[in-house]
């Protein structure tokens, strides 16, 4: 059990963390519709992560071998412009997302709390096609060229 929850304390820092860097993206976001969408899944994520928290039992206990363990994955400079935010937050939702199937694939005896993880990773993965189709808008031409020599049969 000491692993699980261990594994529970980590995706719940994993949570904040995209939390974090969501509500960056959203400051720095020119559409006030994404924004709004920004600002409700950094909610969600801040959810998660007090709820994966509890179910550790990891919440304000900052003399505890979890606590002390936290991993800090850098963030962006405060200046970075919307593209390198949206690119951060997508790097931080699949890093959840990855974390979220390992423990899936893990035998878990308690069935909520595979049903709690699935719900998180399907979250997680929604999250990261959402952030990286933001950040490839940003950059149509490119994406269209790309597709275009993909599809392209090749020259000889």
């Amino acid at each position: 059990m000491d692993a699980l929850n261990a594994s529970l304390a980590h995706l719940s820092r994993l949570a904040m963390q995209c939390a974090e860097s969501l509500s960056a993206v959203g400051a720095a976001a020119s559409d006030p519709q994404f924004r709004a969408v920004l600002a409700h899944r950094a909610n969600v994520q801040r959810c998660a992560a007090t709820e994966l928290a509890a179910r550790a039992g990891a919440i304000d206990q900052s003399d505890t071998p979890i606590a002390q363990r936290r991993t800090v994955h850098a963030a962006p400079p405060a200046d970075s412009n919307e593209l390198s935010l949206l690119r951060h937050a997508a790097q931080q939702a699949s890093r959840a997302a990855a974390a979220y199937g390992a423990l899936l694939r893990e035998p878990l005896e308690d069935p909520d709390i595979r049903l709690l993880l699935a719900h998180y990773y399907r979250g997680a993965t929604e999250l990261q096609r959402l952030l990286e189709q933001r950040a490839m808008e940003f950059n149509p031409a490119r994406s269209a060229a790309t597709g275009a020599r993909r599809s392209a049969p090749p020259v000889h």
